[in-house]
């Protein structure tokens, strides 16, 4: 390590340093190899920085970046959990929890994310692919900076929701820095449509098209507009030719499952959340979402499915809940009652059960409504004795204050259809 430290003080002696403190601005490394992370902190010490967070894990790493504001975010890409880098980023991003003035750089091993980070809809502000030099990260950092730098009154303005300044101050930056001519254009669309002025987005984002028809974001800038301006089909189509042109655009099949949703094309929207979770399969809220319009369509081995992602990527985590457990067994329950393979639905339905106890056992209602589904797919089946049997548990945990009472008339619905009356 101390031959790092000698290649980050070398290399950062010709770096022109901002006449600012930089000792009191936030800085999050998220990096799961312990010596990477060290370095990468070395790294930003010898720039000033003395503010560090380091976490070596996605899911801790998203825990503070909802909590905190960050000047700095340094992202491994491959994390080897449940989260990855870009999830993070997007997390963040569309969050708000980080700013436009917030500088995220990726850092890779995996050399194909070179190939379609131009494509991804949430871009980091620049990436370096391991390994690299200690001068090859000083270099790119600065750059980083200084491009920041250029956007900083935009930024600002964006803060105030001065959306005219944000426009005005874009196209002098276009003039007088070509080079950052796409993310100036973005800018002008972003004020335009936040300014309600629809048909001049739409226009715009047109007249870009125009010049270079394969920019996903201009295309999707377009179906933004056309959706406000009441054109649906329109707008699905160019949502369509959105992810024809990035694969990667998630916010597209976002935007696109809703379109049909609202059209009533239920079926539509789900085969556009099951494509996007090829795209993304880490994403639980997506997740949920297919499990919830599956069950709409009384689709309940998609919706099974789902919600078995559901829980594999949340559990042990800030993001696990009782209410999971119960569709998901909600959805065993009725597997198991259109007879396909009971077998193996009971055993998952049993483990479930068993981790839905554990995890809220010190949450009477969880425990309650987990007996609840449990006496429900055991009628489902035909099986009145194990019902009794477990009515029978529930009742000595109501007693002893273990699970939560229920009314009279819910108990005496259920020991009528227990046969117990």
């Amino acid at each position: 390590m101390s031959d790092v430290m000698a290649l980050s003080s070398e290399s950062t002696q010709n770096i022109p340093q901002e006449l600012i403190d930089t000792s009191q601005k936030r800085v999050l490394i998220i990096e799961d190899l312990g010596e990477m992370r060290l370095m990468l902190k070395s790294y930003m010490t010898s720039l000033g920085y003395a503010n560090i967070d380091v976490e070596p894990s996605g899911q801790s790493a998203i825990k503070r970046i909802l909590e905190k504001q960050y000047d700095v975010v340094l992202s491994d890409y491959n994390l080897g959990g449940s989260i990855d880098g870009q999830q993070i980023l997007e997390t963040s991003r569309k969050n708000h929890s980080q700013d436009h003035s917030t500088i995220f750089i990726m850092i890779t091993a995996d050399t194909a994310y070179e190939s379609v980070v131009n494509v991804l809809e949430y871009q980091p502000d620049s990436y370096l692919v391991k390994p690299f030099p200690p001068a090859a990260f000083f270099r790119r950092f600065d750059r980083v900076q200084k491009q920041k730098k250029t956007f900083e009154s935009i930024n600002a303005a964006r803060k105030n929701q001065d959306f005219e300044g944000m426009e005005s101050q874009a196209k002098a930056i276009m003039a007088q820095y070509p080079n950052l001519a796409s993310e100036c254009l973005k800018i002008i669309g972003e004020s335009l449509y936040a300014r309600g002025r629809y048909k001049d987005a739409k226009n715009h984002y047109m007249l870009i098209v125009l010049k270079n028809k394969n920019l996903a974001w201009a295309h999707y800038g377009i179906a933004l507009c056309e959706l406000k301006l009441g054109a649906v089909a329109a707008a699905i189509t160019k949502l369509e030719q959105t992810i024809r042109l990035s694969r990667h655009f998630l916010s597209a099949y976002d935007l696109l499952a809703d379109a049909h949703e609202d059209q009533g094309n239920l079926n539509d929207a789900q085969t556009i959340l099951s494509k996007v979770l090829e795209v993304s399969p880490r994403s639980s809220e997506r997740a949920i979402r297919l499990a919830q319009i599956s069950i709409q369509l009384n689709d309940w081995a998609t919706a099974e499915q789902a919600y078995s992602r559901v829980i594999r990527l949340t559990r042990e985590t800030n993001y696990e809940k009782v209410e999971h457990y119960y569709e998901y067994l909600k959805c065993l329950t009725n597997l198991m009652s259109s007879g396909a393979d009971n077998s193996k639905w009971a055993d998952k339905f049993k483990r479930t059960l068993i981790r839905l106890r554990s995890f809220g056992k010190t949450n009477p209602a969880a425990i309650s409504n987990s007996f609840r589904i449990e006496i429900q797919q055991y009628l489902a089946r035909d099986h009145l004795g194990e019902a009794i049997k477990s009515w029978k548990q529930w009742n000595r945990l109501i007693k002893s204050g273990h699970a939560s009472a229920l009314s009279s008339a819910q108990k005496h619905t259920l020991k009528k259809r227990l046969g117990l009356l």
